[in-house]
């Protein structure tokens, strides 16, 4: 330790280390601090944007076939393209670029890539477009940032690329000078990506898209859109992150693919099996079209803009193969976040963070007093019943269609104790007491015989098993999603909107179970 302590000291030495630590402190304060105020800058920017859809520009052909361009025309549609080459909030010229795209490590600023021969793409050859897009390499060389989605177009076959790349050619041409990127340093230094590639990113291994010979045709064509062109994983997969999920590396973590995230302060909710596998192809395509989100409420933030901007344009063969796809999804559920306060805290990270933590969409924000003031003035069982089941473009149970109705109850505790200026103390949530046949026959009683006693616009009767043979086939599980959610001719929650989703599915069991004798639903 002595000799230590003596080279340590030796002047050579001191002096050289002591600036390391000297350079290597004023290097963590500026990046810390440039870091905060990026993140500062997104939150701001997501509450300040407003909606807007630009028009797709005429085509002119010069000499290209029009069936060639059409297509392309198309898949640039369903890859949306003309939502990040484009400035929305000046209301610039489609395709011209200049989008800001606010990130934790700076700002970037999308390219031109109208056929422009000086500052758009009209010199670039099908090769040169076809590296870019399916290897993140531009015509001189340098790395993409992976806000360009490269890392899912690398699935797009050859021939859909020349297809976009001789539709972009059809453009009227946009003399508009790229802008150059404000990136923290040293992030501004692109031959950095490398190592980011080296990590994530193989294209050799991923594309382009392998249909599965197991699957059928339409299964295969959604899992092309959706992990291709759709690049959907961008928002609804969680990132590989550096110390915290506020600084995401545009990586996702396959496992937990399409389990949900969040995306420039909004829920980009889990679209994966867990959550789709009870709602119908139809209601998933009316979230892509009429702008309804499963539940209720109104789609809003960014995948309002994929609706107008995309998916809007694509027929509704492509939209039933993506709802196809979507519901056979099965993923590893991501761990709960870490938190000191109880259950209600976790599902509040999980699902209620997204839009509460940033007031995104008119949600109250959590902690702000006047905002829940106002709302506590109905009392908290309106609260919950609203939570549960949503209101205005609130989705039902915050788009956490698993969660139990006392977890949800849990989280609006959470989020109330925060304006009350009282700390959570995470309560353990008592399991919901199992329900018997007999508690479903009660509540059928109570609730249901009305309309199936009688065989009310063809409710079928408990016990008339050829009526509910077709109904017992589609399983429990779809007959039960179809009354929560008023498909198939029910009233929404059977019209009980004071039953718990438990006492709803004890009515359930009991009817199915009366009319299959030799089935057991009681263990669902």
């Amino acid at each position: 330790m002595k000799n230590l302590k003596k080279f340590l000291t030796q002047k050579k030495i001191a002096i050289p280390l002591s600036l390391f630590f000297l350079f290597t402190l004023i290097a963590v304060v500026y990046f810390s601090i440039s870091v905060s105020k990026n993140i500062r800058e997104m939150t701001t920017a997501a509450s300040e944007a407003t909606p807007y859809f630009p028009d797709y520009p005429p085509v002119h052909l010069n000499g290209k076939d029009p069936e060639v361009v059409k297509r392309g025309e198309y898949l640039a549609k369903a890859g949306d393209c003309i939502a990040c080459h484009t400035n929305t909030p000046t209301k610039g010229t489609a395709f011209a670029g200049g989008l800001p795209m606010h990130t934790p490590f700076g700002t970037i600023y999308s390219p031109n890539i109208t056929p422009d021969r000086e500052t758009g793409i009209g010199n670039w050859t099908e090769e040169q477009f076809i590296r870019a897009m399916r290897e993140g390499i531009s015509p001189d060389g340098h790395y993409y940032y992976p806000a360009f989605p490269y890392f899912y177009f690398n699935k797009i076959t050859t021939e859909d690329l020349k297809a976009i790349k001789a539709y972009l050619d059809t453009l009227e041409p946009v003399k508009q000078q790229n802008r150059p990127n404000e990136m923290v340093k040293p992030f501004n230094k692109r031959f950095l990506q490398l190592g980011w590639r080296v990590l994530f990113f193989h294209p050799e291994d991923t594309g382009p898209f392998k249909t599965n010979p197991h699957q059928t045709e339409q299964w295969n064509r959604g899992a092309y859109l959706v992990e291709g062109l759709g690049h959907c994983a961008m928002c609804h997969s969680p990132s590989y992150h550096i110390l915290s999920s506020k600084l995401p590396l545009g990586a996702p973590i396959r496992k937990y693919d399409l389990t949900g995230s969040s995306i420039q302060g909004y829920l980009a909710p889990n679209i994966t099996k867990v959550n789709l596998a009870n709602v119908s192809e139809n209601e998933i395509i009316r979230v892509f079209t009429e702008d309804r989100l499963i539940g209720g409420g109104k789609v809003e933030g960014p995948m309002l803009e994929v609706d107008h901007d995309s998916l809007r344009y694509l027929t509704h063969t492509d939209l039933l193969a993506i709802a196809t796809y979507l519901k056979s999804v099965q993923s590893q559920t991501p761990p709960k976040p870490r938190t000191s306060g109880g259950p209600g805290a976790s599902v509040y990270e999980g699902y209620c963070a997204g839009c509460h933590a940033t007031g995104s969409g008119g949600a109250p924000k959590y902690g702000d007093v006047t905002a829940w003031d106002t709302l506590l003035k109905g009392g908290m069982d309106k609260l919950y019943v609203e939570a549960i089941h949503g209101i205005a473009s609130m989705p039902a149970k915050g788009t956490c269609l698993s969660c139990t109705d006392p977890e949800i109850k849990a989280a609006v505790d959470y989020m109330i104790t925060a304006v009350k200026g009282e700390t959570a103390k995470g309560p353990a949530i008592p399991p919901p007491k199992p329900l018997t046949l007999e508690d479903g026959k009660h509540i059928y009683d109570e609730n249901c015989s009305v309309c199936h006693n009688s065989g009310f616009k063809e409710a079928p009767q408990p016990g008339d098993q050829k009526t509910w043979e077709p109904i017992i086939h589609t399983g429990l599980m779809a007959a039960y999603q179809n009354v929560l959610t008023g498909q198939a001719g029910h009233v929404p929650r059977g019209g009980c909107m004071d039953c718990t989703d438990g006492e709803i599915k004890a009515a359930i069991k009991y009817m199915m179970t009366t009319s299959s004798p030799n089935k057991n639903f009681e263990l669902w």
